[in-house]
């Protein structure tokens, strides 16, 4: 991967900020695998995300919403590898800004917070990129299967 990006230290304009974890894992065949979480609102897959709050960085909130959300343990990236902008909720759509890091899983729990509510798929990178649809993610996850 090349030169990380660094989270901006302010919210911008009226974006609430998230930070999610691309999270993944090496197979004993070398090749590597992308963790996808369900969303709680529709049949698509993402990666585990949610906002940033003050008392944890960006990475520190990416790899707690990796453990709520799919119960996965790993080492996060120090800086973010991407950032996309989206809108989230009903009726009323809130613009998000969601800050990527790396989190390599070291650990996969059988019990999590959010296990009743959420489906998790262990894909390849070529899979990822198609179930994730975020450009972002599509590029990260083709720069991953490449590494």
């Amino acid at each position: 991967m090349r030169s990380p990006i660094t989270a901006p230290p302010v919210l911008r304009g009226t974006a609430i900020l998230e930070s999610g974890a691309l999270a993944y894992r090496r197979l004993k065949n070398g090749k590597l695998v992308i963790l996808l979480v369900s969303k709680k609102r529709s049949k698509k897959w993402g990666i585990p995300k949610g906002r940033v709050n003050a008392s944890l960085s960006f990475g520190e909130t990416a790899a707690k919403e990796a453990f709520e959300e799919a119960g996965v343990i790993g080492r996060v990236s120090p800086n973010s590898i991407g950032m996309f902008r989206a809108k989230k909720g009903t009726p009323i759509p809130k613009n998000i800004e969601v800050w990527v890091y790396l989190l390599e899983v070291d650990e996969t729990l059988s019990k999590w917070p959010e296990k009743q509510t959420r489906q998790t798929r262990w894909v390849s990178c070529k899979v990822a990129a198609r179930e994730l649809r975020e450009p972002v993610l599509t590029h990260l996850c083709h720069r991953l299967a490449q590494s």
